[in-house]
Order: C-alpha cells, then structure tokens, then sequence
C-alpha cells in the first residue's frame, strides 16, 4: 500500500522534524500534542531541509517515491524590477497544491544518456527553488538567453504568460537563508543544485558541461554560475521528456490573455501592500509613466487598473478557468488536462530574506536600473522620434548622452546599443566599454573616449540604425556601471555578446534610454530640419465605396482605373502551425517558406479585389504514415489570419479534413486515412457548401510561439477542424465582398512578368 506523509513545516522546526516519530499519515499529530500512532512510517528525506527554511508559505510532503513542494508561486522578495523586455505580465498566485505539486525524486536514477538543456527542455521548469519558485532554463522558448536580453529582473526571474512568476539564474539570493550547506535548489532528476562554493566554502572542482560532479560528501549535485547555463546545464539523471519539456510538472493556470511585449518599456518599481493583497507595477515608456494595479476581488478573482503613459485609464476584471487554462510554457499534449485546481490566495510579503533589497551576488547577475541612475540625450528632446541625423537615412553620427546618479563603487562605465527585431533577432549599433567613472558625458560624434567593440554589421563604432521596412523600430542605449576599471579584451572586434560576458559579475546597475525610429517621418533630403511631410494616404479616399484619391493621377485603360501605389495594399499576417499555402482570387499569394519548424508568421500585401475569395491549405508537421510529430508525439495544428482590411480567421471559414491520425490516438500502432485533395480547391466557383464550419480554440490550447505576440492578430481566431491533434491537413475557405466595391487597378505591369500559378 503507498503510504504518503504530509508535513507543514514551520510550526516546528527541522531538527524537531526529524525527531519526530511520524507515523500518522494525516500528520497531525507532528504539529499538535495528540498522541503518536503506533504505525511507525517513513521519517522526514534530508531534501526536505531547504524547503523548510521557507515554511510555512512552503509546505512539503513525501511518499516513498516523490518529496512534494506547495506552494503559490510568488516568492516574498520584491519581483520585476529591472526588466527591460516586457511582456506586459505580473506575478499572480498559482495553485500548486495537491496533485498539482512539484515532485522530486527522493532516489534520483543516473541516465545512461545525460541530457543537455541547450537547445532543449525550452518549456516548463528544469529545477524548483528552495522557495518554491520554479527554474526555467536560462533560454526562452525561442532559444534566447533571457539575461542577454532584458527579460528578467534583478532577482533572475519574470513572468510567463500565465502570470506565473519563475527564475530562468540561479536563485544565489537564497544564500543568504540557506548557508553554503544546504542547496538552493533541486533539479528535477532529483540531484541536488548547490551555489557558488561547496559546502566548506572552496571553490568547485572539475565540473561537467552540466555544472555538476561527483563528491564523497554529497554524491552527485550541481552547482549555480552567474553565467550559462547559470543552473544545472542538463539533466545527469532520468527525465521524462514530452512535448519539450520535462514530464511530469505542475501546470500554471492563466486568467489573463497572454499580451503582446510593450517595446521600450521599463519597470521601475513593484510595491505590495502590508495590509491588503494590492500590487502596483510600475513602468517607464518613453520618459513616461504607465501603472497597472491590481488586487483581489473576491472567488479568485482579479480585479485591474491600467493607467497608460499617455493618461488613459481602464480597468479589468478577471476571473479564473473553468477549465483551468494552462500555461504555454508548460502545455504536454500527453496531458491536456490541468493537474490541480483549488483557491488562490496570496501570502503576506513576510519573507525574511532580502527585506532591505538584493544581496550583492545577485545584482551581479543580471543588467538592471537603479532608481536615481538616469540617462539622458540633449539631441534627443522627445525619444519617441529619433533623430534622422543620428540614423542611416542621415550624417550617421552618434548622439551625445548625459547621465548621472551612479551606483556607489563605480570604477567605469560600459555602452550598448541594440534592437530586437521582429523575427526576434539582436542587432547591435554601439559597444563601448572603458568609459571612465570621472565621466558624466559622451559628446556627439564620440571618438578617443574608453574603447569603441563592433556593431552586428561587423563595423568599429557607431553603426547608425537602418530601419529597413515601415513602422516604429525601438532602440535601447543602455549604461552599465561596473565595479571594474578596466574590462580586458585581446580581440579587436568585441561584440555585443563578447562584452557582456566580459561584464558579467561586475555590473553594480545600469540606465536605460530607449529611442524610437520610424523611417516613414524621414526628413526630406538636405534639410535635417524639417518635420515629416502628412502621409499622402490621408487623401486616399474611401476605397469602398469608390471614391478616387485626389492625389492619384489616372492611367491609360478603362474608366477611373488608378496605377496603385503602396498605399492602396492592405497587409496579411499568417500565423500557422505547422505550414501553409494561400490563394486569394485564385491567385497564388503566399507559401510559409519555413517548412514545419520554426514556428514563424509570414507578412504579405495584397491589391485588395472584392469579393475576395480566400483559400488556404494547412498542415501539422505529421509523418504521412503514422500521422506522429517527431516520431513519437501526436502534434496539433491551428491557423490564425489577420488582413489589415478587417477580414480575420472564425468560425464563419469553411474546414475540411484530409489527413487523419493516429486513428484513435493509438501510437503503439499507428494507423492513417488519406482522402485526395479535390481539384481545383482553390477557385473561386468551387463548391464547399458541404463542408463543415472551422471550430475556435483558444490561444492556451494552441499555445503559439512569440512571433505571435509580435505582429498584428488583434480579433483574429485560431481556428482548424475539429479534431486539431489528429487531422493533419485542412482546407479553409472563406469569401470576402465589399458591398459597392468597384475595380479600381491597373495592374498591368512595365515589364513582362511570367504569371504561370503553381498548385
């Protein structure tokens, strides 16, 4: 029979714990003066010690297998500070309680094939904090390092998309309750993760590519970095891997929707009250202040107050799943239900770790602000609108920055300047690092001053934005005060990359000025001075009803036909998984040039021709022969389409399956069903009459990747057939009219153009 012991420790501390005689199951009588039971059970695990220290916000329990963590997800220490790239979540009580604990193998299994987290494991956790607070590894679910590139605050952590707060560093911090002797953390195979030194102080000898090795005292353990992989850099002991992550694990429960990131914006402060549950976040967006407020409102409910920079209030409130909606980073298609459901309530921050801020080892680790360190431009009076003199489409030449209120201890300063471009890549414009601690400036056209590393472009210096494409790009220039003078470096180009590993451990705070560049306000040529002229589109007309552009001149051929510019497409954004082909007209408009993986969306324009018939061919990444992702995991498809003309994907599209399996999910032996794609699918006479409506689904059961969350979806749905795990290839259909829409194009090109269409 299995016997489970459950403890609330706090009450009682750990030695008297392991005096204990704990022979009731129900544990009551540890924490009472009842009598003991004569059925002697299991006596408290030593991994129980570390979660002790954080009771009784922590609780634990334990069978033979498994010790159990509980707990709500927020750690007491103040959370978000110092995140630069901002996803626009705050921290939100989780439910991981009952069956929905995290479990640590009391008896940890060495793997014959170790598994390195690089590249691998980017959803869900990979360790659990002494404090309850799950670690993710170090990469994002995009493969990005998430202290490269802003996402994390001064503590290590951020949150997901489900509110649901969690450390991607090491939690050092914690050291300063836990002592060198005790872990701070524990992998999810089991072994333990201790901090920076081993448990008598010395420094750690000859560990693997993993952080980890082998003692007599304590066995195999891992030990925390301040640089990659940070935490344990793969699992030296058995895991179960699905769907990209380690199974199984709790599940976050969102309430919210996720959010698209709030480019540029800072956040500056995090408050809780002593008396209430109220939290206040607040963010800088262009040298101005933004809030969001927010507090219980009874039956797990949130209620919130979001203050814009602009001055624009508007409140929310929101109310748990019913279904228990779950966290992307966390979604398993083996277990599409969620663990654990029950109350959310939020502990009071009594924590009594770091009540007077972070200690220095944790400071080292990331970038962060410091309230009172402040960087400023005079050349850039309103940082929404960079200069074009400072830009490619200019001289070039670098602005002239001013800063002050240091972190005390500051022997020089370091300089970056980078941007975060839609396909989430880093480009660098500006490295600088040796700038001396005397200095308060850079002047324009920088030059002599500290030393000058290499831009993404692999020039020397400044390396002036070219915003390539419409729209606003945002740029960060950001400080960094360290504790060194001189920060040496043997090669000539030092990038972006290479300087932040040579500041790593000595970063005492940074200031941030993030700058805004739209390449449509570019000056007119020769005059710097000059605002940007009105958009010619503002005379555009009314494309619907007809009306002709007062700007246009007409062409040769039928009556009213306009030469169309730019101004006249409408753009599409495609978002599928896994691929797609388009047709609009019957036209060939657009092919996912990504095959199955990654998750990515493609941004097309279109003459607009009402009606406008729209089809579209979508398929998962499934083996044609047994329908299986990956060899061995059943996938799930989805497809999301936003015109910029207001035609967005629902369930009014028509859906028909051509592809299914595994025929009753069966993976031992899979089995499939074809059915021939019909000719001429994507014509306009084309009989669909009989097919079925498409089925939404929300976006946590599609769980997109951030490409997503970087392009215009707004209103659109996810929609497929309606089974999304087992049919594998879907047709969708929709027709598009604009009542009293006439031709309003010639199209006819200046150069021959081949318009054979490819099916």
């Amino acid at each position: 029979m299995k016997i489970t012991t459950a403890v609330s420790i706090g009450m009682i501390g750990y030695s008297q714990l392991l005096a204990h005689d704990l022979s009731d199951p129900d544990h009551d009588h540890a924490l009472t003066n009842t009598p003991r039971p004569a059925t002697p059970v299991k006596a408290a695990p030593a991994q129980v010690a570390p979660f002790a220290m954080f009771a009784p916000a922590i609780k634990t329990r334990w069978d033979e297998r498994y010790l159990y963590i509980e707990g709500n997800g927020l750690p007491a220490h103040h959370m978000m500070v110092g995140i630069t790239s901002w996803q626009q979540q705050v921290p939100l009580p989780q439910n991981y309680t009952g069956a929905n604990a995290w479990a640590i193998p009391l008896s940890p299994i060495p793997a014959k094939e170790p598994a390195s987290i690089r590249n691998r494991f980017l959803r869900g956790a990979i360790a659990i904090a002494a404090n309850g607070i799950p670690i993710f590894n170090p990469q994002n679910n995009r493969g990005e390092i998430s202290f490269d590139i802003g996402e994390l605050d001064q503590w290590g952590g951020h949150c997901g998309r489900a509110d649901d707060y969690h450390y991607h560093a090491a939690p050092l911090h914690l050291q300063t309750v836990l002592g060198a002797k005790l872990p701070i953390a524990y992998a999810l195979d089991g072994y333990p993760i201790y901090g920076l030194t081993e448990t008598d102080g010395s420094e750690p000898k000859g560990l693997d590519s993993f952080n980890g090795h082998t003692s007599p005292e304590l066995g195999y353990h891992y030990h925390a970095s301040k640089r990659y992989p940070f935490v344990n850099g793969g699992f030296h002991g058995e895991v179960t891997e699905v769907d990209g992550q380690v199974d199984p694990q709790p599940r976050a429960q969102p309430m919210r929707p996720a959010l698209q990131a709030m480019r540029g914006a800072s956040i500056t402060k995090f408050t809780t009250s002593a008396t209430s549950s109220e939290r206040i976040l607040t963010y800088e967006l262009a040298s101005k202040e933004g809030i969001v407020q927010y507090s219980e409102a009874g039956n797990g409910a949130w209620k919130f107050v979001f203050i814009d920079p602009n001055g624009t209030k508007r409140e929310e409130t929101y109310r748990p799943s019913e279904n228990g909606a779950r966290n992307e980073s966390q979604r398993s298609n083996s277990d599409p239900q969620p663990r654990g459901r029950g109350e959310r309530k939020l502990r009071p921050n009594n924590d009594r770790t770091q009540q007077n801020g972070a200690s220095n080892s944790e400071m080292d680790l990331l970038k962060k602000n410091i309230s009172g360190f402040v960087l400023s431009s005079p050349d850039i009076p309103d940082p929404s609108h960079y200069p074009i003199e400072f830009t490619g489409d200019g001289m070039g030449i670098s602005p002239s920055l001013n800063w002050k209120g240091a972190p005390a201890g500051t022997k020089s300063f370091a300089l970056i300047m980078d941007h975060l471009t839609v396909d989430q890549t880093i480009k660098t414009s500006w490295v600088m690092w040796d700038i001396p601690a005397t200095a308060t400036q850079l002047p324009k056209a920088a030059k002599g001053i500290g030393h000058m590393g290499g831009s993404s472009r692999g020039a020397i210096g400044y390396e002036p934005p070219r915003s390539q494409g419409p729209g606003e790009k945002t740029y960060n220039i950001t400080l960094y005060a360290l504790s060194s003078d001189s920060i040496p470096f043997t090669e000539t180009n030092v990038t972006r990359e290479k300087l932040m590993i040579g500041i790593a451990g000595k970063v005492l705070g940074s200031a941030s000025l993030p700058v805004t560049y739209s390449r449509e306000g570019k000056a007119r040529e020769g005059n710097q001075n000059t605002e940007p002229t009105e958009s010619n589109h503002a005379q555009q007309g009314n494309m619907e009803s007809g009306a002709k552009p007062q700007t246009r001149s007409t062409v040769s051929g039928p009556k009213d036909l306009i030469k169309p510019t730019m101004e006249d497409t409408i753009k599409i954004n495609i978002y599928a998984d896994n691929w797609f082909k388009m047709y609009i007209n019957e036209q060939l408009i657009a092919v996912d040039s990504i095959p199955f993986t990654p998750h990515n969306v493609v941004s097309v324009d279109i003459l607009p021709e009402y009606p406008m018939t729209i089809a579209i061919l979508a398929m998962d990444n499934a083996d044609q022969k047994t329908g299986l992702e990956y060899r061995t995991n059943i996938g799930d498809g989805g497809l999301c389409v936003k015109f910029s003309d207001g035609t967005v994907t629902s369930a009014k599209w028509k859906a028909k399956n051509f592809f299914h399996g595994p025929i009753n999910c069966n993976t031992a032996n899979p089995k499939v069903t074809h059915e021939p794609l019909p000719a001429q699918w994507w014509s306009s006479n084309f009989d669909d009459s009989k097919w079925q409506y498409a089925k939404e689904y929300s976006i946590e059961v599609i769980n997109p990747k951030q490409p997503f969350f970087t392009y215009d979806f707004k209103e659109a749905k996810w929609i497929w057939s309606d089974d999304i795990a087992l049919d594998n290839t879907v047709i969708f259909r929709t027709k598009i009219d604009k009542p009293g829409w006439r031709p309003r194009w010639n199209t006819k090109s200046d150069l021959p153009m081949d318009q054979t269409n490819s099916n």
